[in-house]
């Protein structure tokens, strides 16, 4: 073993918890108890609701300090400080968008519960930091001590980190900009085919509508005028559930990414008796269980990002609005970067409507910044700016008893909005969407808007009792998976929703026995059938094959029961083939940066293949297949379908017979430090095979530019048992610690990747039962 390698273990040793024995804690008001069961998930006891943030805050900071400290720095766009360069166009943008002043507001609009929550939290990360045996090896690596906000940050740096995770589920801004470009580039018949809606009429049926499309008419007056980034949720009835109690189920999808997003927790205190996960930056647990109900989330996926088009000055000084020029609000933005002497200086210029844009992001296991590459003068308004998630709303969320209290908690869930779903002891089930959504003037959101106008302002936000919800329906179920909620009514919530096949698919096993367990569950989450296959496969399996090769292929799609396991072989080919497709249809049209931006690089969602191909495909004409009709597409599937058995038999050899979809489509799961050179063992986590896409129950994303490494994945799992709070299961995609040495680092890995789940005890007596260890923390 490389000497630096085996020295960086004996550190990652050395900065090990103390996970045994009693610790003095500066700030306590009376002892806490710490017990750790035997997957390192602490259950804390506290006798005052400030200690147990204290102690929770401590905890997690031992097992995932660099976690936090990154949080904080992205969140603020502070990243430069310790990777210089190399992550200098991120906090541009970060800076450019605002996160950092959004933060700002936030704090400052923070009620006197989450200051105290805070507060709190600070205090317990920092007693970690004075008190820890050693550094964190990422520390060792980078040459750098660590960085935690202090009392009068803590309000900041948690804001900023909660507007970080807004921004990341709010994704409608790049879909807008994608739209104007290829509408604005191609017109608008090539951006209503690369952007259908969820569930279109075919576009050789559709009636012309051109003269009132609103979309084509804000076009033409904001873009063609002369130049001057999922989860699943479902819940079941007593009625449908062999304990005769509700059963709930969530698994939230995220990036790949080590240590795991999540840190699971159980907290015990006043008035609250709390499990699930949390974000380690968070006080509370913000997905899973109290003593009186449960809950899980889905992203909600409405549009809260708009695009305005300015007319700025010739000066670049300010800005029209209803003919008169407005001065543009100027942000002076100092970056401080490692290596250099000076800062990078940032000028932000704002309108009315929010900052102007500078640059756009491409890539999900593997973000980059693309600078300079947009062409016109936007501002970005976004739902964020205006507030995201504070620590007060969580604690009601965890304190709440009842439907009522639950819906009243949820109503301060600003930014991002989240399907959730519910159920409570009494029998219950019931699903609320959250969040802030514009009452816009005019449109719909989905182009960016003329800004010199008044025509499409948001006129405040739609009413939190209009958003949709229900309870105990008829049918003794409720399922979300980012597809368009039911009852949006009057008002326009988004366009850009996820399509059904993971909710039809959900549906489909639901109602496919009467009554459901928790085995049941666990299989539903693992479920990598496709619903999406067969209607593409229904258009590709007619061509005629040019070769054996081709038609062993078509042989054996033919006979596929469109179930994409990790060890099917049919499943790679349609994996492969679509791929191939698709770079044959979009590249000669688009070009490369638009390509890369629209398919290859897409963040968060592979939207050509679910929703434009199966009508590119049905309806095929001469600007995407090179001549009109059946015969111009037949040409070009069967050179792509060669393509892609070129590259799966160069990868995987022969026969075709013994390919594997999980082969190819594996999830890495590495820390930042991972790609350094010598480091990749000690700060890779696992690596695992895994069947699915992006449209089945068991996610797994990959980027078609980055074939077929999988990119997103769930995150957390968890089943929850209103019957028997007890007998409640959950699992990480990791483990609970960051630390390379630690037994809880990886020990999750195996359970996640085969669908096993690991117990969450509740009760005392559970609790007792399953602890491995005990720590003290004695007040200083």
């Amino acid at each position: 073993m490389d000497d630096r390698v085996e020295a960086l273990r004996e550190a990652a040793r050395a900065a090990l918890p103390p996970v045994e024995g009693t610790v003095r804690l500066p700030g306590l008001h009376a002892p806490v108890e710490v017990r750790r069961d035997r997957w390192g998930v602490p259950h804390i006891y506290a006798e005052h609701l400030t200690d147990l943030w204290t102690a929770q805050s401590y905890v997690m900071a031992s097992e995932r300090l660099f976690q936090m400290e990154m949080a904080y720095r992205l969140g603020l766009g502070r990243l430069s400080e310790l990777f210089g360069e190399l992550t200098l166009s991120m906090d541009r943008f970060v800076r450019t968008v605002g996160w950092n002043r959004a933060a700002a507001r936030h704090a400052e609009a923070w009620d006197d519960l989450s200051r105290e929550m805070s507060a709190a939290s600070a205090a317990g990360a920092l007693a970690w930091l004075e008190a820890m045996p050693a550094r964190p090896v990422e520390y060792l690596v980078l040459e750098t001590d660590p960085w935690l906000p202090g009392p009068e940050e803590a309000a900041l740096a948690g804001a900023g980190a909660a507007v970080f995770m807004a921004w990341s589920l709010s994704r409608a801004w790049d879909n807008d900009l994608l739209r104007a470009e290829i509408a604005e580039r191609f017109g608008i018949e090539a951006m209503r085919a690369l952007f259908p809606l969820i569930a279109p009429e075919p576009e050789a049926v559709r009636p012309a509508k051109d003269a009132d499309d609103p979309r084509l008419a804000m076009l033409r007056d904001a873009i063609l005028s002369p130049s001057g980034e999922g989860s699943n949720a479902w819940v079941v009835a007593g009625s449908r559930a062999t304990s005769g109690a509700p059963l709930l189920a969530n698994d939230p999808h995220l990036v790949v990414q080590a240590p795991s997003a999540w840190f699971e927790a159980h907290l015990v205190g006043p008035g609250l008796d709390v499990a699930g996960v949390t974000f380690p930056f968070t006080p509370g647990i913000v997905i899973g269980h109290n003593d009186r109900i449960a809950w899980g989330f889905t992203n909600g996926e409405g549009d809260v990002q708009d695009l305005y088009l300015e007319r700025v000055s010739e000066d670049g000084t300010s800005a029209e609005h209803l003919g008169a020029w407005e001065s543009l609000a100027v942000h002076r933005e100092e970056i401080v970067v490692r290596g250099r002497e000076e800062p990078e200086v940032l000028e932000v210029g704002e309108t009315r409507h929010g900052p102007l844009l500078r640059s756009y992001m491409i890539g999900i296991a593997g973000p980059r910044v693309v600078e300079g590459g947009i062409r016109r003068t936007y501002a970005l308004r976004w739902v964020g700016a205006d507030g995201a998630i504070e620590p007060s709303t969580v604690h009601r969320l965890d304190t709440s008893g009842s439907w009522e209290e639950f819906r009243a908690a949820v109503a301060g869930w600003h930014c991002p909005g989240q399907n959730m779903v519910y159920a409570d002891v009494e029998g219950n089930i019931g699903y609320q969407l959250t969040g802030r959504y514009p009452a816009r003037r005019a449109g719909d959101g989905s182009l960016p808007a003329p800004g010199w106008t008044d025509d499409h302002e948001w006129d405040g936000w739609i009413p939190f009792d209009e958003l949709p919800r229900a309870l105990n329906p008829e049918s003794g179920f409720l399922v979300t998976a980012n597809n368009r909620p039911d009852g949006e009514g009057a008002w326009h919530l988004g366009s850009d929703f996820l399509p059904p096949f993971r909710a039809r698919r959900i549906v489909q096993m639901l109602t496919a026995r009467p009554l459901h367990d928790r085995e049941s569950f666990a299989a539903m989450q693992t479920d990598t059938r496709s619903l999406l296959a067969p209607e593409i496969l229904g258009h590709l399996l007619s061509i005629e094959p040019k070769n054996d090769r081709q038609e062993e292929a078509l042989e054996m799609m033919a006979g596929w029961d469109h179930d994409l396991g990790a060890d099917s072989a049919p499943a790679a080919i349609y994996e492969a083939w679509c791929t191939h497709l698709a770079t044959r249809i979009l590249r000669p049209v688009l070009g490369e940066a638009l390509f890369e931006h629209y398919f290859s690089r897409r963040q968060w969602t592979n939207g050509f293949q679910y929703r434009a191909l199966p009508e590119l495909l049905a309806f095929p004409t001469a600007r995407w297949f090179g001549e009109d009709g059946v015969e111009a597409r037949d040409e070009m599937a069967r050179a792509a379908l060669d393509e892609a058995l070129d590259e799966l038999g160069g990868r995987l050899g022969e026969p075709m017979s013994a390919w594997r979809w999980g082969a190819v489509h594996r999830a890495r799961f590495a820390g930042r430090l991972a790609a350094a050179p010598g480091l990749g063992e000690l700060f890779t986590v696992g690596e695992v095979e895994l069947g699915g896409d992006e449209q089945t129950v068991a996610q797994a994303l990959f980027e078609p530019g980055v074939p077929y490494d999988v990119v997103v994945v769930p995150s957390w799992r968890q089943i929850v048992d209103l019957g028997d709070l007890d007998a409640s299961v959950g699992v990480l995609a990791l483990g609970q610690s960051a630390n390379p040495e630690s037994p809880h680092y990886r020990d999750q890995l195996a359970l996640w990747a085969s669908g096993k789940h690991h117990p969450m005890p509740f009760t005392r007596e559970a609790v007792e039962r399953h602890t491995g260890t005990t720590l003290r923390l004695e007040p200083a």
